[in-house]
């Protein structure tokens, strides 16, 4: 059986098992649990002229629930009652803080809707309370032992009911509320219009690409390639590739958005996506940009500064990666953890040094079948508090009790088995380079988009590499691959500066095959890594 038919007869049974909805056959927003009490209570409170602040968050996820919940009482005709607040990561933190209440307090409103975040607010609700704002909490976040004192609580994974499908994104939750408002109001809204937002946040969040999850990203990319907003179009122009994938989305623009809240405020972002004037979205894709470029930069610099930290930790057997320093800015530890996690295959955490709070904050991601909000629970008692979900998470930890936390985490991660490291159905299989054509590359663009749960295969093969050149100080290496049969083909490693210690040598890569345009034409290169793990 040639390599396409082995994985096409795979793909075929994957793709079987994973419920893949058509967007006509999207769930109704009645059964998630107190979703129409949530829409009923916004919609009376709206028309007894009472204001309703919106608070978001500062990730993707969360600016797109934002604009997306905003944008749409504008047109349901409440955006004089409507206003919405996004949280300053380095002076608010994550969610809904008190600073925020204290904003709904100064400006009149007289309730609050959160969305993609909530779920662990228990002091900021409870003040909000006291002080006779009333919070419907929408969320999607895994709730800890004590849950908010909100007046409504939607959040499937707070209950569940007869939804079929689990885990959607802050911003899907966001939109189902507004679909009911919509059907409730009789008000003939096209609710579409916003589902490629909705999409984005499903390659941003990691979600499973299972179920209605499948039907928002496929959309996602439809109107994107229809260029639908101005944004798309000034943002995907320049893509160097003739087919735009998922992984374009989430490479090329998920990061400029990301990259506001990490660096700058989250409201400028929102801002730019709300926008209908033309030259007023082409300054701020240059801002997106400009930030994007400028934590690019400052990634790269302080990846160098902690992948020493982690290569040790490798060498010496342990089996998740923990790393902390003093200067390491807040709004990138996620990245570099991410960095960390897919390079090492390994679920890493990285923290640095909040000098306002006096604790260690740091962010984690997972590699592999490993569910790191599990993994770090078994830490909570040494940590100041913790939140996120299967792939990502967010933890604080008192000076103190990092050593505790930290032991606690490897000792735990001791457990695995190297097998959990590598993500479901990616374990690699060894082909020669010859393999890799585009018949095999138009077969796999069939069963798009790949993800979380449904990943785009990989392949290992053995090779000599040679080095034809390097970029961001050697961060970024571009090389000639030729395998034991006399195949040849380009590679990237990127983000690996250790690539030059096997230049000429023979040396065992695990890659991702992907089109390219250059001056020939279309092209096939190597999206490549050394097989650290030996897989």
């Amino acid at each position: 059986m040639s390599v396409k038919e082995e994985l096409k007869f795979v793909l075929d049974k994957m793709q079987s098992e994973r419920n893949e909805l058509k967007l006509s056959e999207l769930p109704a927003p009645s059964l998630i649990p107190n979703l129409e009490k949530a829409a009923k209570r916004i919609v009376d409170n709206l028309q007894d002229g009472k204001r309703l602040l919106i608070v978001g968050d500062y990730d993707c996820d969360g600016i797109m629930a934002t604009t997306v919940m905003y944008d749409f009482f504008q047109e349901l005709g409440y955006g004089n009652l409507v206003g919405y607040i996004v949280p300053d990561r380095f002076v608010d933190g994550y969610g809904i803080s008190k600073n925020m209440v204290d904003y709904a307090i100064e400006n009149l409103y007289d309730f609050i809707v959160t969305v993609d975040n909530g779920i662990g607010a228990i002091e900021a609700i409870d003040y909000a309370k006291e002080n006779g704002i009333e919070v419907i909490l929408t969320d999607h976040h895994t709730p800890g032992e004590v849950i908010p004192n909100a007046d409504i609580i939607v959040n499937l994974k707070y209950e569940l009911g007869d939804f079929p499908f689990m885990e959607i994104t802050g911003a899907t939750v966001a939109w189902y509320l507004c679909a009911q408002i919509n059907q409730d109001m009789k008000a003939s809204i096209d609710m579409r219009k916003w589902l490629d937002l909705i999409g984005i946040t499903v390659i941003s969040d990691v979600m499973p690409l299972k179920s209605l999850n499948v039907a928002l990203v496929k959309y996602a990319i439809d109107r994107i390639k229809n260029k639908s907003r101005y944004l798309f179009q000034l943002a995907f122009d320049a893509n160097k590739r003739s087919v735009l994938t998922e992984t374009d989305i989430g490479f090329a623009f998920v990061p400029m958005i990301n990259a506001v809240g990490r660096l700058d405020h989250a409201h400028k972002a929102i801002d730019i996506l709300l926008s209908k004037e033309k030259a007023f979205v082409a300054r701020g894709y240059r801002y997106l940009q400009e930030v994007n470029n400028r934590r690019k930069m400052l990634t790269q610099e302080l990846l160098a500064e902690v992948e020493s930290q982690a290569i040790e930790q490798i060498d010496s057997g342990a089996k998740a990666i923990i790393v902390k320093k003093d200067n390491l800015h807040e709004g990138i530890v996620g990245i570099i953890a991410g960095k960390l996690a897919e390079k090492y295959m390994r679920p890493s955490y990285v923290f640095g040094w909040n000098g306002a709070k006096q604790c260690w904050k740091g962010s984690g991601r997972t590699s592999g079948s490993v569910q790191l909000y599990d993994l770090s629970a078994k830490a909570a008692e040494h940590a100041l508090g913790f939140g996120g979900h299967a792939g990502a998470v967010g933890v604080a930890i008192n000076k103190d009790n990092f050593d505790k936390w930290k032991n606690k985490i490897m000792e735990e991660a001791n457990n695995f088995d190297f097998n959990e490291f590598i993500p479901l159905g990616e374990k690699p299989r060894e082909v020669s380079l010859s393999d890799i054509n585009f018949e095999l590359l138009d077969m796999l663009d069939n069963y798009r988009p790949f993800g979380q749960e449904f990943p785009m295969p990989k392949f290992k093969a053995k090779v000599f590499l040679s080095i034809i050149d390097s970029y961001k100080e050697g961060l970024h290496t571009k090389c000639l691959l030729v395998d034991q049969n006399g195949f040849s083909a380009t590679a990237w490693f990127f983000h690996d500066n250790k690539v030059h210690m096997y230049n000429n040598q023979e040396v065992d890569i695990i890659f991702e095959p992907v089109r390219s345009l250059d001056t020939r034409g279309e092209q096939i290169d190597l999206h490549a890594t050394i097989n650290y793990l030996n897989i």
